[in-house]
């Protein structure tokens, strides 16, 4: 069973689907704001394939030209994300209008990818997936933001990432990582993470 969602401390589940009026969105935003957090939203209609995928987090993050317009980069990007002026700043990215990718036939790599990029980085490890003790810890997390799709809609998709689990929570949808590679989905079961 996985644990209530948060956008401010570094422990899964690191993807939730949820409604934007739920009031627990608006509770963790604010508090992650409070922290000196970032909150970014990004548009999720303009994700129609992967190619507007890497494109819309390319421009709405500022990734850097050496982003390689692939999955394993948008980990990496994501992983290393320091926008200009946000330096190691929490951050939620939250994916606004996101119904239609409920028909993508990417979405559960998108789901993975992105709880990937989240478990490195709240973990502090680095490419290679060791601990960096030059990182600092950053909590990020990830929000899909659904107008009229009941979060139980994207369970059967979701799961389908590499990898990943679902579970449905207080009607949010929650996906970790599962796995030996993934050690409890959650940096609270890896001893060396809690610096």
């Amino acid at each position: 069973m996985m644990t209530k969602p948060t956008l401010t401390e570094r422990r899964s589940p690191w993807v939730v689907f949820t409604s934007p009026v739920d009031p627990w969105l608006a509770s963790e935003t604010a508090a992650l704001v409070q922290r000196n957090g970032l909150v970014l939203r990004l548009d999720g209609r303009e994700m129609r394939d992967p190619a507007s995928v890497f494109r819309t987090f390319a421009r709405e993050l500022a990734f850097l030209g050496y982003f390689g317009h692939n999955w394993d980069a948008l980990v990496d990007c994501l992983h290393d994300w320091h926008g200009p002026g946000h330096g190691n700043q929490d951050l939620a990215i939250l994916i606004e209008h996101a119904d239609d990718l409920l028909n993508s036939d990417f979405l559960g790599l998108f789901v993975s990818v992105l709880a990937q990029a989240a478990w490195n980085s709240n973990l502090r490890l680095d490419g290679d997936g060791e601990l960096d003790a030059w990182r600092r810890r950053t909590a990020q997390h990830f929000v899909f933001l659904l107008d009229h799709t009941a979060p139980v809609a994207f369970t059967e998709a979701a799961a389908r990432g590499t990898d990943v689990a679902v579970e449905l929570s207080d009607g949010r949808l929650l996906a970790t990582l599962t796995d030996v590679d993934w050690p409890g989905g959650d940096p609270t079961s890896v001893p060396e993470a809690a610096g």
